[in-house]
Parts: C-alpha cells; sequence; structure tokens
C-alpha cells in the first residue's frame, strides 16, 4: 500500500500538488468547496473529502491520523497554522508542511513546528534560477542551499578551463552533464559551453562560484576565502586606505586581526586614542578578532590563518636582512609563506590599481598566479601588463627564452579567455633590479614564489627580493 499524505486545500497549488503526488502516494484532499474537488486536477486523486479543515473531527474523518504528512495550502496563512496545530496537537502527525503567504508570519511556521515554503520567495527563486540559468537546492544536505547547478553560457570566460585551474577550496564540481551524458569530474576535466555544472560548497559563497563558472564573473577572493586577515596590527594602522580600497572593489565579506592567544584585544589605537576600528565599522566592514598561538612556529599559525576562511593575508614588508639575500637565513615573511596556500598581499599603500604587473621572470610561473592578477585587473578596472624579462642567453641559454615565450603564449591564451587586454613589458638584464626599477610605475606587482626554494647571492629568487624590494604593494601567490 502507498503511504498516505493528506492535502488541505484543493486550490491551483493543492491541485497540482496533489496530481504530482498520486503516482507514488495515496493522496487525500480536503476542502469545503465541492467545486474545488471537481477540478481536473485531482482525477487520479484517491480521496476527496469535503470539510472544513479546521476542525480537528473532519482531519480525523479524512485520515489524518494516519497519514505520513499534512500539508497545509489553502491561501490563508491563519488557516494553514491552524490545521497545522491541529495535525500536531490533536492528531500526533508527525510532518506538517504549509505554503506561506506572508513572510511575517514565518517566526508562527517555525514556533508551531512546520516546513513553510513562502510562495512569493519560492517564486523569486525559481525565476532567478531560470534567468541566471542555474538551479538551486533548497532541501538537500542541511537545506542552506549548499548544492547548486548552473549552465555554463556562452560568454563564460571558464569555457576551455580545467577544472584543477578554477583552484577549488570551499566548493567541488560534484558532476558535470554534457549532450545528456553524465561525466563525473576530476582536475583534467575542460568546461564546454552548455555543460550543466553541479557544485557543491559552503552556502555563503556558492552563489558566487556559481555566477563565476556560469557567467565568468571574477568573485575575488572568494576562490580561496572571504575574509581578508590582518597579520600585523601595524597594518591595520598603516595600510587602513589600502584595506577599505580592497574592500570597495572585491568580494571580501569581513576583517580579521590576528591577535596571539591570551591577548584579550579588542580594538586598534591609533595616535590620540582613535579606535581605528571604527573606521571600518562606519565603512561597513564587517570586523573582527582571529586568536592564535604564534609561538608554536609557522606551520601552525599557517594552519591557524588557513582555517579562518583566508582570502587574502595582508602583511606589512619588512626589509630584506643581508644574511637572507646571500641566502644564510629566511626571512620571517619567506618562512610563512613556504607553508601558505593563500594568496598574500604586501601593502605599500599604493593605489589605485590602475596598473598591474604581472611579473614573467622564470618559466615555471604557475597560471595560478596569472589567475590572480587578470582577477584582480578584472575586479579593480586596472591594465594588466606583463613583464617578460629575459637573461642574457650566455647565462641562461636559448632552450629557456623558448620556455619563457611559451609561458607567455600560456598566460595570454588565459587572459583572452576573460576578455582580458594585455600589454607587454620586455625587459632584459637582471630580473630583480629591472623589476624593482619598473615597481615605481605600477598600483601593485604580482609573482609567485616556489615554497622552500632557495636562494643565494649567486642565484637569488625573484619572488624573494621582490616581495620585500619592490616599491608597489606586492601580491604574492604560493606554489
Amino acid at each position: 500500500m502507498k503511504p498516505c499524505i493528506l492535502i488541505a486545500g484543493a486550490g491551483e497549488t493543492g491541485a497540482y500538488l496533489a496530481r504530482r503526488l498520486s503516482e507514488n502516494w495515496e493522496v487525500v484532499v480536503v476542502d469545503p468547496d465541492a467545486a474545488a474537488l471537481e477540478n481536473d486536477l485531482l482525477a487520479a486523486c484517491q480521496t476527496r473529502h469535503r470539510g472544513d479543515a479546521t476542525s480537528a473531527l473532519v482531519l480525523r474523518k479524512a485520515g489524518a491520523a494516519e497519514a505520513h504528512a499534512v500539508v497545509a495550502c489553502t491561501g490563508s496563512d491563519e488557516v494553514n497554522l491552524e490545521v497545522c496545530r491541529l495535525a500536531r496537537q490533536e492528531l500526533s502527525v508527525e510532518n506538517r508542511y504549509a505554503v506561506m503567504e506572508s513572510l511575517e508570519r514565518e517566526a508562527t511556521y517555525l514556533e508551531v513546528g512546520v516546513d513553510a515554503v513562502d510562495r512569493s520567495q519560492a517564486s523569486a527563486v525559481l525565476l532567478e534560477s531560470r534567468i541566471e540559468g542555474r538551479k538551486v537546492a533548497t532541501s538537500i544536505g542541511l537545506g542552506e542551499g549548499e548544492i547548486q547547478e548552473v549552465e555554463v553560457l556562452a560568454n563564460s570566460s571558464v569555457i576551455g578551463q580545467r577544472l584543477a585551474d578554477l583552484r577549488p577550496r570551499r566548493w567541488l564540481v560534484g558532476a558535470v552533464y554534457r549532450d545528456g551524458n553524465l561525466i563525473v569530474p576530476h582536475g583534467d576535466t575542460v568546461i564546454h559551453e552548455g555543460d550543466r555544472v553541479v557544485i557543491v560548497g559552503q552556502p555563503d559563497i556558492l552563489s558566487a562560484m556559481a555566477t563565476h563558472i556560469g557567467q565568468g564573473e571574477s568573485e575575488f577572493p572568494l576562490h580561496y576565502g572571504c575574509n581578508l586577515v590582518v597579520l600585523d596590527a601595524r597594518v591595520m594602522i598603516s595600510a587602513a586606505d589600502e584595506i577599505l580600497y580592497l574592500f570597495a572593489r572585491t568580494e571580501a565579506r569581513a576583517l580579521r586581526l590576528v591577535a596571539a592567544s591570551g591577548e584579550a584585544v579588542d580594538t586598534v589605537q591609533v595616535d590620540g586614542g582613535v579606535d581605528l576600528t571604527e573606521r571600518f565599522v562606519e565603512a561597513g566592514v564587517s570586523t573582527g578578532w582571529l586568536e592564535v598561538d604564534r609561538v608554536d612556529g609557522d606551520a601552525k599559525l599557517a594552519t591557524a590563518l588557513e582555517s579562518s576562511d583566508m582570502g587574502l593575508l595582508l602583511m606589512w614588508p619588512e626589509p630584506l636582512p643581508w644574511l637572507c639575500r646571500v641566502g644564510l637565513q629566511r626571512s620571517a615573511t619567506v618562512k610563512l609563506l613556504d607553508h601558505l596556500a593563500s594568496p598574500v598581499l604586501i601593502c605599500r599603500n599604493t593605489m589605485p590599481y590602475e596598473r598591474v604587473l604581472l611579473v614573467l621572470a622564470e618559466p615555471d610561473l604557475p597560471l595560478s598566479a596569472a589567475q590572480l592578477a587578470i582577477d584582480l585587473v578584472r575586479k579593480v578596472g586596472g591594465r594588466l601588463h606583463l613583464g617578460v624579462v629575459h637573461q642574457p642567453e650566455l647565462v641562461v641559454g636559448g632552450q629557456l627564452r623558448d620556455e619563457m615565450e611559451e609561458r607567455r603564449r600560456q598566460v595570454e591564451n588565459l587572459a583572452s579567455m576573460y576578455h582580458v587586454e594585455v600589454e607587454e613589458v620586455i625587459m632584459e638584464g637582471n630580473p630583480i633590479e629591472q623589476v624593482v626599477t619598473r615597481s615605481k610605475q605600477y598600483g601593485v606587482l604580482v609573482t609567485a614564489y616556489k615554497r622552500g626554494r632557495a636562494s643565494s647571492l649567486t642565484r637569488p629568487d625573484v619572488a624573494q627580493n621582490l616581495l620585500h624590494r619592490a616599491h608597489c604593494s606586492t601580491l604574492v601567490m604560493p606554489f
């Protein structure tokens, strides 16, 4: 025998619901209007009962006490609430559902234990999903929309990219549907126009990532996390304008300032005793504190930072000591970068980012660094320059130049997918000195740092030197 479900209300919603459920359920429809019960949509309905569903006697005669669930969709919140109250208190029906006519009654529905669907909100969600080519799961998992299906539109700039190149962290692609076939995705799966992509992830960023995949819009820094994290109070004091600049132009959700474990800190004071955090609150920036144990080493500090939903770490530049320059020591910044996966911004207050310089000094520049520069340019509306540094062939050989040329083409192809124009800046000679000199002309410089790479006086690491010596803010992508 089929399980029974009782629907109170034979209007359009109730009738359509009855027709859809009738194949797998024994459906009982209750309505005081005899004409409504003659609706053709109810032809497959096993039982139609005329009566007032706000009467416990009527509900009992209709079999509500034995029903798996009662659904109230009468068109009146007062009636729906009374039906569900009776189903709960008088008939002990475990599952109670209703169509909510006004969001103002949501709290009341919750109080009586009813799973209510708002009619206007549900319609708006369905229309939005149709317009934007995506579907949202609202009753799967935690019921927070952590599963979405999005169609890849023709203008999406992620077409032709591998899933691994999108650097998913707080979200994953669970399935790809193409030409009526299911593709179980992996890192090398390439996205095509018209694909329907199912993504799973944190509810607070999933809509943004669906937009990114479906339409190719930049959602920096949500690929990595929602928060900007300030490692030192002096960054918040010295780079306040740069922090606000980033919040105004990126998708960052909140600002977190690191405090040592046990340190009772809730404000940042500047000259005159002014609370700097008030400035951020007035600008609409959510602020908070991230308590970490800074005495257990850089690995544990990095783990704490990454687990804080960090999208971008903000640090203040430190001088490059001589022992670090000759490779006998590693700077504090570099030692922390050795354990990070999220991008780091060395703040120098060189806004606006109207000109962004992506440094290509070695052929192993990861495309993740190029993606970072492209995303930033698209958010701030700047111009992207690709600084290609060629060292003398007598020093590096012709093969390295060929490898550099191949990487240059790959970077420009990636930028073209996002419709970002790239202006080449060719430099010859020592890459560090060339880029440091050029950095005076830019708002921000983007480079990549290879974790654990050694640096010496005879073979200095370019990225390590740039993050300490550049004249503009420096965005570093560890890899």
